[in-house]
This record gives C-alpha cells, structure tokens and sequence, in this order.
C-alpha cells in the first residue's frame, strides 16, 4: 500500500507543477496523510484605469481666414505679423511686398495712410509659384498657410470684447 500511495504523491506532485503552484510540502516518512494539489488561480490582468475623455474646448478647428483680412493694416503691423517681406519694390507712391510660400506668392500693395506717416495694405494678390498653379489656386488655402508658417494665425482674427 505504500508503493501505491507513494506513486500517487508523485503524480499529485507532478500535476502540481504543472498548474503553476508552489509545491505542496511533501509528506515525512512516518506520515499518512495525502496531499491533494489545488489549481492555481488564473492570471487577470488588472482592469485599465479610465482617463476622462479629452476637453472638447483643447480641439480647435482650423479658421481659415480671408486673405482681404490684411486690407487696412498698416505697414508695422504686417512686418510684425509677417516678418520682412522676401522682395519690397518701391513704385512711389506705392509699395509691393512679396512673400515667397513653397507653393505660391502673396503680394502686398501699401500706398500712404490717411496721416501720411505709415503705409496702408490697399490690395492683395496670390498665386502660384509655377505655370500649372499660376492661376488655379486656393488663395484663401494659401494665404492660411503662410499665416501658419510665420506663426501669424492669431494676428488677424479680431479679439471679442471682454
């Protein structure tokens, strides 16, 4: 009876290990009692934490603005929003700004304000930089990406009152 309680730990034990759990202790020689190995528990993963969703206000859709927003604007208030121009021509009274996109041209036409003192953008031209898009051009697609560019997105949208 011994050899058959013996082959029976031995298969306890074996089954044992392969459930994954620590070895049962094993029985002293003067022992007679059976070891009966348990299943392990099965490995959960622990449940993922919920994040809040994002704040709708951080998602800002693109406003894309007209290119006329620049009419009006003084002289140092496009250096500063645009930067020095890529070409300034002077046809007295007049002066042209150009300012060179990869993909297209914007031309700046100032002549002198009201006090005389400061130039005025009057007229705005784009277009393409080669022949196929010369003239077949989203101005106002243009226009925002060089808004962009230069990091001038904000300098034309009117701010509301507080």
């Amino acid at each position: 009876m011994k050899a058959g309680s013996a082959a029976f730990l031995i298969m306890a034990l074996g089954l044992g290990a392969c459930a994954q759990t620590p070895p049962a202790p094993a029985a002293k020689s003067g022992d007679q009692k059976t070891v009966v190995a348990t299943p392990a528990k099965p490995m959960t993963a622990p449940a993922p934490k919920k994040q809040a969703p994002p704040a709708v206000a951080a998602i800002k859709p693109p406003i894309l603005l007209e290119p006329e927003v620049v009419v009006g604007r003084s002289d140092a208030e496009i250096m500063k929003a645009f930067g020095d121009p890529n070409l300034r021509r002077k046809d007295s009274p007049a002066e042209v700004w150009q300012y060179l996109t990869p993909g297209c041209a914007l031309h700046l036409f100032f002549y002198p304000g009201g006090s005389g003192d400061s130039l005025v953008v009057r007229y705005i031209a784009i277009n393409g930089r080669s022949v196929a898009s010369f003239s077949d051009l989203d101005r106002k697609q243009c226009f925002n990406d060089h808004l962009r560019a230069v990091g001038a997105e904000e300098a034309f949208i009117a701010k509301k009152a507080s």
